[in-house]
Order: C-alpha cells, then structure tokens, then sequence
C-alpha cells in the first residue's frame, strides 16, 4: 500500500471516528470550537478530525463519553425502546377491544334472550310471588292487573311460535332405560351426547370456564354476572346448550327449571356412568335443566347434608330454580316416566331399589333422590350440618319437612325403580352419633342448616356435562346455648 493510499485510509478513519463522537455524544457543541460552530458540516467534520489527531482533547472526549453520553444514550435507547412497546401495546389493546366488543355484544344478546326466556319458566309459588309485586305496581299506575300465569305464559309463546314442553302425555315415556354399567371416561359421554358438535362444545366451555373461575377468585359470585358469561348457547339437537351442563329444550317453552345436585366425593368412575344416563333421560322429559357436582375438598368424613347445603347457596348463583333435586351419584332411573319436573315437591323418587329387591328399606325414608322447591328448602332451614359419616341425615331432612307441615310424595311401583352402581363403591365410615342427632332434631332446626353454615369461598369450574363446585367444609361450632345434647359430635 502506498503513501497516498495509507494516508487516506487514516483519514477517513478519523474521519469515522468523528462521525461516531459526534452522533453518540448528547452534547455536540462542548466539542466544537465556536469558531466553527457555524460552519458547514464539513467544517465540523474537519475540527473533531483535526481534534482527535492531535490529541488535545482526547482525555476530555473519552470522558464525556464514558459518562455524560453514556447516560444520554442510555435514557435515548430506553425512550426509543419504550416508545415502540407503547405503539404495539396500543394497537394490540384497540384490537383486542374490537374483538372483545364483538363477543361482549353478541353474549350481551344472549343473556337478554335467556333472561326473557327464564321469566317464562316459574313455578306457581314464585311466580305468585312477582304476580303480586307486578298487581301492586299496575295498582299504582291505574293500569289492568296483568293476566294469568298460563294465559301470560300461552302469549308468549304464541309470540314465540313455541309450544309449551309435555309434561305427562311425553312421548316415549313409558320405556325403561337401558342401563349400561360399564366403565366410561368422559369424553366418550361427550361424543356421545354432542356427537359432531363435540369440539365447539370443549371450545365454548374451555373459554367461558376461565371467565367464571376469575369471578370467583376475583369477586363474589352474583347471578346477573355469572349470567351474563353463561349467555352463550349451542345448538346440539333439540336443545340449548350452554357451558357447565345447563340445557333448555329449543324445541318448546320448559314447564320446569330444574338444579341437580350432586354431593360428590372420590367416584368419578360413577360419575361418568351417572351422566352417560342422566342427561339423555333429561333431555327426554324437555326439562330446562343444570347439573352441579358439589365435591368435598378434604379428607374428613363425609358431610352429605353440609354438601347439599353448599349446593343450594351456589346453584342459586347461576340461576332461580324451580326447584332442586339432590342426586346420589350411583343412583340411576330405570324408567322415563319417574318424572324430575318440580309438581310434586317435596318428593322422594325412589320406591325400590335393585338392592333391596326393588323395595325400600322403610316407608319413611327420604334418601338417594330428593326434590324441593327453594321456597320449602328456605322454610326448614335447610339440611342439618351436624352430620359428619354415613347415616341419618335423610331421616332428619324428613323430619325438617315434617315440621313445618310439607308433605312428601314418591311414585309407585315400578315408575320409581333405581340401579345402584355397584362397583368401586366404598360407604363412608358411619357416624355413630346419627340416633343421639336424630332424637334431638328439633333443637337444632331453627339453628343448625342454612343460617349457621361458614365456608370458605369454594373453587368453581365448568365441565361440559357439569358445573363442579369443589368446598373445604369444616366442623361448626357447637352451639351449647340451644344444642344440650349430643356435643360429642362436635
């Protein structure tokens, strides 16, 4: 390499190096002689060049830049930085807004659709209740007292076009079910009852369970707004469906909505059994219906009537039922004709069992499958929550329904015939105190049910044949001012 040649090389390096100082430095004028400081960028160019070879301001270009410039950089880069996650932040948000509105406006039509439709489905007793509030209301307006629950209930559902679902004349009614006991998993159940719809379903259910996990994580649960991300429906067959096993008939206005619930601890071989039958057995009497799992989160003995307690209160965050039905999980129906609508409450569905040779035990049990009202539930307290083990908690619900003058019905003959799964099927430990709890019911029945009962808020999530409501129920305190007898239980 020539002369010429290295001379130019070391020229437009320093040339760089100039170029380098000058653009990362934050203070470019400190380094400029005023002299030059207007002119051109040749000149400027020429004075870092002609600094940086001769060494005069080395030392103080090296610690600007180590220091003052390092921070300007720093804070440069981290404004740059931060300036760009915003742009792609706010366009992300606008987007996400775009696609959350559409979804928030189409389940906000939903849950203005149900909500029309839930109006519909009342029981004597509580729409009696709204009628009343409704007279009073029009008696104030000077306007005419609203018609009859069937006349209003034949409007609209000729506004509707809808008919009102069968409720004895059920086509199909007089065959028994064909009882298959055989081990299943869930989503065999799932393809069964969904058939091609099956992944639409998972996807809805997946995507509305988190939302209504976060409500109760976040939030104490109410109706409006556990309705409001419940309002999205599927159309599988002849009816709706919507996310954590609730179905209404599409086909016809349901006479009855209806809760079951299901005490549940340790027997998912049952309970995939018990639900490969339920649902279609519902489904076949046009009930509006949801099924709730109210599994016990610990290892203490089993508190079936504490359970049933839970099941209420939590079930009455999704919905008003006409009424509940408290479900053995081993327990199925052998004919479609045992009728689950809310007429006949409070009723025990079971007149024999396959166990017991298609009889019952005693005429006045009241266990494996009961019915009530929210209304009758409400009027005895609901169910005891002293009983911790097997045995005696049904006797006492009986007694409750007693007291306060409830008489309870149950079907006849074969109408009311059950199967009891038979495998994997372990009792829990009896509780021997159920004869001392029993003879004294009646000192705990305004103090021991609905209004003493504590629990810690439970853990909800949606399946897509059931809502499962996991609880860690404790032992109550026991009240020694009213409850003289049968401490030991405490």
């Amino acid at each position: 390499m020539n002369q010429f040649s290295s001379r130019a090389v070391i020229e437009s390096s320093y040339t760089v190096g100039a170029w380098t100082v000058f653009v990362l430095s934050g203070n470019h004028t400190s380094l400029i002689p005023r002299k030059t400081y207007s002119k051109r960028f040749t000149s400027t160019t020429q004075c870092y060049s002609e600094q940086l070879r001769t060494g005069s301001v080395q030392y103080r270009v090296t610690k600007m830049v180590s220091t003052s410039s390092f921070k300007r950089i720093s804070s440069s880069i981290l404004a740059y930085w931060s300036a760009c996650f915003l742009i792609v932040f706010v366009l992300l948000t606008i987007l996400g807004l775009s696609a959350n509105l559409e979804a928030h406006c189409g389940r906000y039509n939903n849950f203005k659709k149900n909500l029309a439709r839930d109006t519909l489905t009342d029981d004597t007793e509580s729409y009696t209740e709204r009628v009343n509030k409704d007279t009073r209301l029009y008696m104030e307006k000077n306007e005419p007292k609203p018609a009859t629950y069937s006349s209003r209930i034949n409007s609209a559902s000729a506004a509707q076009s809808l008919n009102i679902c069968p409720e004895i004349d059920i086509p199909g009614n007089d065959r028994n079910l064909t009882i298959i006991f055989d081990e299943i998993d869930f989503a065999q159940v799932e393809a069964a009852i969904f058939k091609e719809a099956v992944l639409h379903a998972r996807n809805l259910t997946q995507e509305v369970s988190h939302s209504v996990r976060a409500i109760y994580q976040d939030h104490e649960p109410k109706r409006h707004l556990l309705q409001y991300y419940l309002a999205d429906e599927l159309n599988v067959g002849n009816y709706w469906y919507r996310p954590g096993g609730r179905w209404t008939p599409a086909d016809c206005i349901p006479r009855w909505k209806v809760a079951i619930v299901i005490p549940f601890r340790d027997r998912l071989v049952h309970l995939s059994i018990f639900l490969r039958h339920l649902v279609p057995f519902l489904m076949s009497q046009y009930l509006e219906f949801g099924i709730f799992v109210i599994e016990q989160a610990n290892d203490l003995s089993f508190n079936r009537a504490m359970l049933m307690n839970v099941g209420y209160l939590e079930s009455s965050n999704f919905s008003q039922w006409d009424c509940l039905i408290f479900h053995d999980v081993d327990h199925i129906p052998l004919s479609y004709s045992n009728y689950y609508g809310c007429g006949s409450m409070p009723r025990h569905f079971i007149s024999g069992e396959d166990v017991w040779d298609y009889g019952i035990r005693y005429e006045l049990l009241f266990g494996g499958v009961t019915g009530f009202t929210e209304n009758q539930i409400v009027s005895f307290n609901g169910f005891p929550n002293a009983y911790w083990g097997w045995g005696g908690e049904d006797d006492d619900i009986y007694k409750r329904t007693t007291a306060v003058g409830l008489a309870r019905t149950r079907p006849a003959g074969q109408m009311g015939y059950y199967n009891v799964i038979s495998h994997h099927h372990k009792s829990a430990p009896e509780n021997e105190n159920r004869f001392c709890l029993l003879d004294n019911y009646e000192e705990r029945l305004h103090t021991d049910g609905l209004n003493n009962i504590k629990y810690e808020r439970p853990s909800v999530s949606l399946s897509l044949l059931y809502t499962n409501i996991s609880v860690d129920i404790r032992r109550l305190p026991w009240n020694r001012e009213r409850w003289r007898h049968c401490e030991e239980n405490k």
